[in-house]
């Protein structure tokens, strides 16, 4: 492979390139000098045994960069280190230099100057990961007639280094107890490998414990690292100046603007995690600010201190409690977006805010709204000129409330509130009116564990929408097993923990979720048997446990896989007692976040006309695979870093009692679909396939037994599924 050229330009010659291999640089000696460095460099070059030109001005594009010899870490990792990267694609870069700039990418091109900057990164990182004897090589294989090359770091790691000894200098001021700390929970320990992100992270650990434990001034003078000649062994050497320790001083509070109200100071002392005279801690200074602004009647409220000088004697540290108010008074307008019940809903509302309501810093909430379910399947003609309110592709539920949220409750962790409602709830054939009152506790036990403490008294009255039976004849013609669509007065109480890890509200790459809840119904009624005495109640217990788990699977976290998993299961208790479970409490399947193969409460028992009617037992569960397969694409008409695509597997089913569980009809579900990222998190649209259908005779229950697109469920909504 070669191509000649005949030139008088500056020729620059590299016996060191197999065949003789001759360079040629125009215009300018430095560059000469470049292509000089980079065949030295590149001495393992695949080349012919012909005469080679390469010119300045020419762009041989990157076709592929590899790693060999990269035993202890995987190309994605490496390829993370290193700015050289394999050209797009020829149809994204034709977008971006034919059509448009805003479109595609640009080709990437060899750069020599960017090999030797890559190399020095590389070593870098080896070295920083306890490889010190590590040698790294490169190769490039050129195509003249396609002006692309082919490169590869050749690596070899040599052997790696392990921490023996670990020090700690400078500690030996600081007062007994902060010390116990320091060295109760270190980030390295003895005879693991040496890895600089460990030592970064253990000294600022250890800068972390002196600044919450009253050493504001704390400083690191110096991390050394020494290394035996002949031994591949570490010792890490940290030296610390802790300063003086100090206490909190006083404490002033400065309101900015009065909004129609005032707030006692009281309140705002009540929510800091200090007061004067404590040890000086960063992390309750910060604590502080998170309950103030949580307080939600803040627009900002920043902590500020002074630190004394060198010069400054005295060991305490004021603060100043910077705050700014927001109205007392509020009307706010809704636009309601959300994936309740599984199914895209859409509609308005308007609410209506009273903050310090009675002082204590109580917030008094009025809030009025409407809501339409599955939009996309409404049949607005048929609503208009047939069926009205009665027709079954109408759903939706009108919301109408009073909330009154109590900010703190004996500790500033935790919280109360205490709201009534009226609900109106439309399903198909079916609809229900709540008249719901509920106190509820919340404490949060870390930054990430919740706990929830609710008590439920509600009268719920189903009405069965069926011009079929008169309304006055439904409650008699009900069989025994349907009579969970009788009004019932319930007292419910639940308590629900919850852990969240994950690293994004919105759209979680990484970490966990994990909540479990558990309810009773009936002990208020069987205490005060009148409240019952007219309207039948249920007493039952509902155990529910969900977990989604998220794994990046690529060091960029353009690839990142979701698991979900939710099982529940409700029993009766009373042996006197057999009014089942109210049918808003019962488990239903299917829909956007659910089984994606079926529409919302599709899946699961159904009565004798075929209406979902719910369960008392769900296994559910999702597979996702979200990849960002189209970025390189530019930005013109949307941002295509923003555009997900999706693969998923579904499986899951509801079980009118959990005795009758059977793996044989646990449904399957697959499809694909496609997210765009917004302010408010992703946009959604799902195509759902049903898999495996066991409510199917056995010769149509799989997919490639029915017509593919027979049975497609199209999903919408905001956030992911999961």
């Amino acid at each position: 492979m070669h191509n000649h050229r005949n030139t008088g330009n500056l020729l620059c010659r590299n016996g060191g390139v197999s065949g003789g291999g001759r360079v040629v640089i125009r215009n300018s000696f430095a560059l000469c000098v470049y292509a000089v460095i980079a065949f030295l460099v590149l001495s393992n070059t695949p080349l012919t045994a012909q005469d080679i030109y390469i010119y300045a001005e020419d762009n041989f594009t990157i076709r592929s960069v590899r790693f060999e010899g990269n035993n202890s870490f995987s190309d994605a990792v490496l390829r993370d280190v290193v700015g050289i990267e394999k050209s797009p694609s020829r149809f994204t870069s034709w977008l971006n230099t034919k059509v448009s700039a805003k479109l595609g990418r640009q080709p990437n091109y060899f750069d020599v100057i960017q090999v030797g900057e890559d190399l020095a990164r590389l070593k870098v990182f080896y070295e920083g990961n306890g490889f010190f004897n590590v040698s790294i090589d490169t190769s490039l294989a050129i195509n003249f007639d396609q002006q692309r090359v082919r490169f590869a770091f050749r690596i070899d790691e040599g052997e790696r280094w392990i921490i023996r000894n670990i020090t700690y200098k400078g500690l030996d001021a600081i007062d007994s107890l902060t010390l116990q700390k320091i060295y109760e929970k270190p980030e390295i320990e003895i005879d693991i490998p040496y890895q600089i992100d460990l030592v970064e992270r253990e000294f600022q650990r250890i800068l972390d414990v002196l600044y919450n434990n009253g050493y504001a001034k704390a400083a690191i003078d110096s991390v050394n690292v020494e290394f035996p000649r002949h031994e591949p062994e570490a010792s890490v050497i940290m030296s610390f100046t802790p300063g003086e320790q100090f206490a909190f001083g006083d404490i002033q509070v400065n309101i900015e603007e009065d909004r129609g109200h005032s707030v006692s100071p009281e309140i705002i002392y009540r929510m800091l995690e200090y007061k004067t005279g404590d040890t000086y801690s960063l992390a309750n200074r910060s604590m502080s600010e998170r309950n103030l602004n949580r307080l939600g009647i803040f627009e900002s409220a920043k902590i500020d201190i002074r630190i004394p000088s060198s010069d400054d004697t005295t060991r305490v540290i004021p603060s100043i409690v910077n705050l700014r108010l927001r109205s007392k008074h509020e009307i706010t307008p809704e636009i309601l977006v959300n994936d309740e019940n599984n199914a895209f809903n859409i509609g308005l509302g308007v609410g209506y805010s009273n903050r310090n309501f009675l002082g204590g810093a109580r917030i008094l909430t009025l809030r009025s709204r409407f809501r339409v379910q599955s939009v996309q399947e409404l049949q607005l003609v048929r609503v208009l000129n047939e069926n009205g309110w009665r027709d079954p592709s109408l759903l939706g539920a009108i919301d109408i409330g009073l909330e009154v949220r109590q900010p703190y409750i004996f500790t500033t962790r935790t919280s109360g509130r205490w709201g009534v409602s009226y609900i109106l709830e439309k399903h198909p054939y079916v609809q229900y009116t709540l008249l719901r009152n509920r106190i509820g506790v919340n404490h949060q036990y870390s930054s990430t564990t919740y706990g929830i403490l609710e008590w439920t008294l509600e009268r719920v009255s189903p009405r069965t929408l069926d011009d079929e039976i008169p309304p006055e004849e439904i409650d008699r013609q009900l069989p025994p097993d349907r009579r969970f669509e009788e009004p019932q007065f319930n007292s419910i109480i639940a308590f629900t923990l919850q852990r969240d890890r994950t690293d994004d509200v919105f759209s979680p790459t990484q970490g966990f979720f994990h909540s479990g809840t558990i309810e009773e119904g009936g002990v208020l009624p069987v205490l005060f048997s009148y409240l019952g005495e007219h309207l039948p109640y249920s007493q039952y217990i509902k155990t529910t446990f969900t977990g989604r788990w998220y794994f990046p699977l690529d060091i960029r976290r353009n690839h990142i896989l979701g698991l979900k998993l939710k099982a529940g299961y409700a029993t009766l208790y009373s042996k006197d007692n057999d009014t089942p479970i109210p049918i808003h409490r019962r488990f239903f399947a299917g829909g956007s976040g659910s089984v994606r193969g079926w529409k919302s409460r599709q899946l699961g028992p159904v009565d004798e006309r075929d209406r979902p009617i719910g369960g008392m037992a769900i296994i559910e569960g999702n597979i996702e695979s979200r990849i960002n397969i189209v970025r390189n694409l530019g930005e013109f008409p949307i941002d295509f870093n923003k555009l997900w695509g999706v693969l998923f597997l579904d499986f899951g089913n509801v079980w009118e009692y959990g005795s009758d569980i059977r793996p044989q009809e646990i449904a399957l579900a697959t499809g694909f679909g496609l997210r765009y990222n917004t302010l408010i998190g992703p946009m959604r649209i799902d195509f759902g396939f049903k898999l495996y259908d066991p409510d199917q005779p056995a010769h149509r229950q799989w997919l490639f037994d029915r017509p593919f697109f027979k049975d497609i469920a199209i999903h919408f909504g905001i956030g992911h599924a999961f």
